[in-house]
């Protein structure tokens, strides 16, 4: 039984060194996993649902969506969308960043990152431009 133990116990340990070290592979399988185990360490949530193997995207998979978001983003909203900025993040997701006037701005630039964002994941980080004491002024 000991002996039967024993020998499950180097197949399993062949079997992930095979997976870990495959020669085209296994960069990004290891990759995955130190990106999960750090998602692991921030968020506490279960190791199953954080290490996976994803699909790599072509090699300018992020920069064309982030150029397509820019894109739709300055032609739908005009010289609104000049106050846009769209960042790519770490963990191949965008993020929207800037500051509009008025809400339907806000919803508007929400609607046009939906429709131009594809399958990528796009955080909205507008926010909503408080008036200065200059704006309140002259108005």
């Amino acid at each position: 039984m000991k002996r039967l133990h024993i020998v499950g116990m180097g197949a399993v340990a062949a079997a992930v060194a095979a997976f870990f070290f495959h020669p085209h592979k296994g960069a990004d399988r290891r990759e995955s996993a130190r990106r999960g185990g750090k998602r692991l360490a921030r968020h506490g949530a279960s190791v199953t649902s954080l290490v996976g193997i994803r699909r790599r995207r072509a090699a300018g998979g992020l920069a064309d969506v982030r150029q397509r978001v820019e894109d739709a983003l300055l032609e739908e909203l005009g010289a609104d969308g000049f106050s846009l900025r769209v960042i790519a993040g770490d963990d191949d997701t965008l993020a929207v960043r800037g500051e509009v006037g008025s809400l339907d701005l806000i919803r508007r630039a929400s609607e046009v990152i939906d429709r131009s964002r594809g399958s990528a994941d796009v955080v909205n980080l507008i926010r909503l431009r408080t008036p200065s004491a200059r704006d309140a002024l002259t108005a």
